[in-house]
Parts: structure tokens; sequence; C-alpha cells
């Protein structure tokens, strides 16, 4: 093989950072250590071949929907300083007001998809680019050796340590200023249609956990705290 084909198959290290799981957080400390990765596959798919090796950022999909929606209603209504960076974005977010309302819009009380309101989550930033955006084609298309660490936002600074040996600047930003507690909540229907809803991304971490790659019961919690709020 000529050597610039070798050199092109070098392991190179992949992050895909997943938004709203505390990959800023930990792009700024793998930079700050001097451990950066070589490619970071964030609001983009991640590409997908032998010779890439993965380190993955991950969160509770309903949590990281939260987050999700009131990150964007933050910059897009409140502070106004991405009003028209994704068009009708704020148009509905005003229309909706909280990710509970949409939620609950989410199917029709027969039970059948409102495909009008699951296109309108869809257009959301960073729900569009959701766990399963990610992470489907590139389960489907590697093997579970590729994978060198599942990075959970819930215990980022632990999983820093374990991986890579360092510690995280501060806080995990988990955007919730300006927003208060009650208004984030989920009432059961709400919380039934997005468990229901996002079916995907569980789907993606329980692949990753069929493959070791999780903390011992991380998705069987995650299930029952979904059943619990239904």
């Amino acid at each position: 093989m000529p050597q610039s084909a070798a050199a092109a198959q070098a392991p190179q290290t992949v992050l895909v950072h997943i938004g709203k799981c505390g990959g800023s957080t930990l792009r700024d400390a793998l930079e700050n250590s001097g451990s950066p990765m070589d490619i970071i596959a964030h609001v983009r798919q991640p590409p997908v071949a032998p010779h890439y090796r993965y380190y993955i950022t991950l969160r509770c999909p309903i949590s990281r929907a939260i987050s999700a929606f009131y990150w964007r209603r933050k910059l897009v209504l409140t502070e106004a300083s991405q009003p028209d960076r994704f068009p009708g974005e704020a148009q509905i977010l005003r229309h909706y007001g909280s990710l509970d309302a949409l939620a609950r819009a989410l199917y029709r009380p027969d039970g059948r998809k409102n495909a009008l309101a699951q296109g309108h989550f869809l257009s959301i930033h960073h729900l569009s680019e959701n766990i399963a955006f990610y992470l489907q084609d590139l389960l489907a298309g590697i093997s579970p050796d590729q994978i060198l660490g599942v990075l959970l936002q819930e215990t980022l600074d632990t999983d820093l340590a374990r991986l890579f040996g360092i510690k995280t600047p501060g806080r995990v930003n988990d955007n919730r200023q300006g927003t208060k507690p009650e208004e984030r909540r989920l009432s059961p229907q709400g919380a039934a249609n997005l468990r229901r809803f996002l079916q995907p991304e569980y789907d993606c971490i329980k692949q990753l956990d069929r493959w070791g790659k999780l903390p011992p019961g991380y998705y069987q919690n995650l299930c029952a705290t979904a059943e619990t709020a239904r």
C-alpha cells in the first residue's frame, strides 16, 4: 500500500458531540488539557469507516429535549439573539410556548400521530438533530470496539477523569437560567407522548447498552423513569 494511502487509514478519533449533552464543556476541557479530537461531529452526522475511533456524548433523551427546547426559546425569543437563524422556528416556539404543550400535541387523543406537530418539533434546532440523527447510522455501520467511550452529561466529571484523566473547568451548562422549574415540568400526557416520539433515541441507547458501553443499569433506569412519568 502506498505511504499516502496508509496514512489516510491511520486511526483517527471522532468526538460525536450530540447537542445539549455537555459537549461544549467537554470540548473546552479537552482543548485546555491538550487532548483534542481529530474530528468533531456536531450538528452533522459523524463519518463512518473502520479507521475511526469514537467518543460519544449522551444524555437522557427527555432531559435533552427539555434543555434543547428552552435553550432555543431563550436565544430565539427571550434574548432575540437568533430570531431568524432557522426559518419558522420563532413562530413555532411562540405558538406552543412550552415543551409540554408541544409534546401533548405530538399525538391526537385517539393515539394517531399529529404530523403537523411532529413536523414542528423537528423544526426546532437540536430537537431535529437528535440522538438518533447522530447515532442511528453510525451504530449500524461500526463495530463495538470502535467506540472508545461514552461520556454522559449526568456524570461528565467522572467520565472525563476516567477516560482522559482530566477535570472539567466548571459546572456543566444545562441552560436552566431564565426558566422556572414548573415551566420545564411535563404533564403525564406530555411525558408519555415525548417518550413515544423519542423511541428511536432510546433504541440507540439500548444498542450502546448491549455493547457494554454504558454504566450498568443506566438504560434500565432511563426506561423506568419514563414509565413512571406516563
